[in-house]
């Protein structure tokens, strides 16, 4: 509810700006409700990623994020076809009462909000259910892989990873039409960003689709980001033409679901640092604004200018990209840590209770399992047999039947 609130004082604080026509006021208006957005980012995403079996997080979340990819095909389209055709520097009357009616529907939305119980995971919860996949995992508390904590190594090459990315993201949208200029000229830039956001949108669904049905999000992960590492790679080697704008088209497809995929095993296995987690993962949403300026340098240094030579910069980093699904396929440890088969509950066997069998005994139990067993008594194990032993059921006599009772006819 505080990203809403916030979210609905930047755009209502909008109105006075329009008035005023006071470009800093429209600057100011927009960073509030940015920053709204941002609380919204780092609460939202983990909850869609907790609410619900541990397994479907990556579905949970892609489906979410196709959703949004839904809006941007539709908001494009409304603004610029129907609602603000003809809009100049004088005319913001229209403006300014959108912006209303989205600050009041986000003021509703937070009404709402305010009375639906949802609920709250507290810390020493979001603990608890990590301990539960410890040892589903048969991992032991602070593990390492490749020598280092693996909770630690997942979150902050994952955040180092989503930095990228989203700078990645960022310039092909900023310059798309610069891009399509370049790539071919007669085409409708408007529309083609439009196919774009929609294959933006099959992709997220599908990547929902591969993750509900047991694709482990690791291969789904790794898949994409090939994928758009080869679509961006031959976009620069073709250059020109239907096919290079083709190629520009799936770079957003094959980019499209590693936000949340990402994201969601980013959270998984951090316990109480969940949170922090979210923050920090949204924290690297920042590359945004840096890896644009790095591409148009690079554009604007080759003595050719081209925009085109800014994808040299898209082709390296997600060729660099493709190193941490790569890691986590490598190591054991990891697989295992960030595999969402591992969230579901494991059904022991009677043996692996310690109640069928004298191996029990011999059996380990692990330091987080002791968490979970502290408070209970072990009992034991006596042979059948011997003194003290519960009678076997043939030792037990047979209980007298009791006469049955004639039946009337």
């Amino acid at each position: 509810m505080t990203g809403l609130a916030i979210y609905a004082t930047g755009a209502m604080s909008f109105w006075p700006s329009s008035i005023l026509r006071s470009f800093p006021g429209f600057f100011i208006s927009n960073f509030i409700i940015a920053l709204g957005l941002s609380c919204l980012e780092v609460a939202a995403n983990p909850f869609i990623a907790l609410a619900g079996p541990g397994e479907l997080s990556e579905a949970r979340l892609n489906f979410a994020q196709g959703i949004q990819g839904i809006g941007s095909i539709i908001s494009p389209i409304l603004v610029q076809k129907l609602l603000f055709t003809g809009i100049n520097q004088s005319d913001l009357f229209r403006v300014q009462w959108c912006y209303l009616a989205v600050a009041l529907f986000v003021v509703f939305l937070a009404v709402i909000f305010f009375y639906v119980p949802l609920s709250e995971a507290s810390d020493d919860d979001l603990e608890a259910m990590a301990l539960q996949r410890l040892c589903n995992t048969d991992l032991e508390q602070g593990v390492k892989a490749f020598g280092l904590n693996a909770r630690r190594l997942l979150l902050w090459t994952g955040v180092a990873l989503m930095w990228i990315y989203v700078g990645l993201q960022e310039p092909i949208s900023y310059f798309w039409s610069v891009f399509l200029q370049d790539i071919k000229t007669r085409s409708d830039t408007f529309w083609d960003q439009a196919i774009s956001h929609a294959v933006m949108a099959f992709g997220r669904f599908l990547a929902a689709g591969l993750c509900y049905f047991g694709i482990p999000p690791r291969i789904t992960l790794a898949t994409f980001t090939i994928g758009a590492f080869l679509t961006s790679l031959l976009a620069m080697v073709l250059h020109q033409g239907s096919a290079a704008l083709a190629m520009l088209i799936l770079i957003v497809f094959f980019e499209a679901p590693i936000f949340p995929t990402l994201f969601a095993m980013i959270l998984r296995g951090q316990g109480k640092h969940t949170k922090f987690a979210s923050a920090a993962t949204t924290m690297a949403i920042s590359g945004g604004a840096v890896w644009p300026s790095v591409v148009y340098a690079v554009v604007d240094a080759v003595e050719r200018y081209s925009s085109n030579n800014g994808l040299v910069v898209v082709v390296v980093l997600y060729g660099v990209s493709n190193l941490w699904p790569a890691m986590i396929c490598s190591s054991w440890v990891l697989r295992r840590w960030v595999d969402p088969v591992w969230s579901k509950r494991r059904v022991m066997v009677p043996e692996e209770q310690g109640l069928g069998s004298p191996r029990a005994l011999n059996t380990p139990v692990l330091g987080h399992e002791k968490a979970f067993t502290s408070h209970l008594e072990p009992v034991p194990w006596v042979s059948p047999g011997a003194a003290g032993a519960a009678p076997t059921p043939s030792e037990l006599s047979p209980m007298p039947v009791k006469p049955s009772l004639p039946v009337a006819t």
